[in-house]
């Protein structure tokens, strides 16, 4: 096997994972416990599962982990196809990155506010839940910031695969096509978030399941040739 099938394998492999870490955390751990408009109820939920909540930040980071290794991983593979288009992939995979692991504050705040610490007992049951989902609600906008980032590297990704040739032109396609949902997503809650429809959340999870085949391409197919730039 040639250098660059394994370092699309490995691509793929590290893809797999941040997504698998991700899904666990946003649609297993975050489901079970925020229970949306209901304070109190979300705040016992935490207390009860206090380790599953723990361990949902925990798959979080090592999601990221795992985005920044598929990230230099894919650099190395496509920057002899178009170097512009691949240091625009991995400065918005370093911008994922990064602002992932600031917004998972978000996720650790509620667990400092729920600790009945001492300096805690200057507030009333209710005034902390409503803090607890103040920064569950800043968690969501930042993961709204994020897709911005998430659409840009969709898309440099796409393009690089359609100029390289290694790998079939539909993937890279479908790519482009799964790049739009996530700033179209971003922009309609922050433009017209009192018309915002739930049509759109299934929209971008539509858009979002796109782009899963050229991730198990890559883990499982690997590239044909040695990318040229065109």
């Amino acid at each position: 096997m040639n250098s660059l099938k394994k370092t699309a394998r490995l691509a793929g492999l590290f893809w797999v994972l941040s997504a698998a870490t991700t899904f666990f955390n946003l649609q297993i751990v975050r489901l079970k416990i925020i229970v949306p408009g209901n304070a109190a109820a979300t705040a016992n939920n935490i207390l009860a599962n206090e380790s599953l909540f723990r361990t949902g930040i925990a798959s979080n980071l090592f999601s990221q982990a795992f985005l920044l290794f598929f990230g230099l991983e894919i650099y190395r593979l496509f920057k002899g196809v178009n170097k512009t288009w691949a240091s625009v992939f991995l400065t918005s995979i370093l911008m994922t990155v990064a602002l992932t692991v600031a917004n998972t504050l978000n996720y650790v705040a509620p667990l400092v506010v729920l600790s009945k610490a001492d300096y805690l007992n200057v507030f009333q049951q209710e005034q902390l839940h409503a803090m607890m989902m103040i920064f569950f609600r800043l968690n969501g906008y930042g993961q709204l910031f994020l897709e911005i980032f998430w659409g840009l590297f969709l898309f440099a990704l796409g393009l690089l695969i359609i100029k390289s040739r290694s790998v079939p032109r539909v993937l890279g396609i479908l790519l482009i096509i799964q790049s739009v949902g996530f700033p179209l997503n971003t922009f309609t809650q922050l433009l017209i978030p009192h018309f915002y429809p739930a049509v759109m959340t299934q929209l971008t999870l539509l858009f979002g399941a796109v782009g899963a085949p050229t991730m198990f391409w890559l883990l499982i197919k690997g590239v044909k040739e040695q990318p040229t730039g065109l």
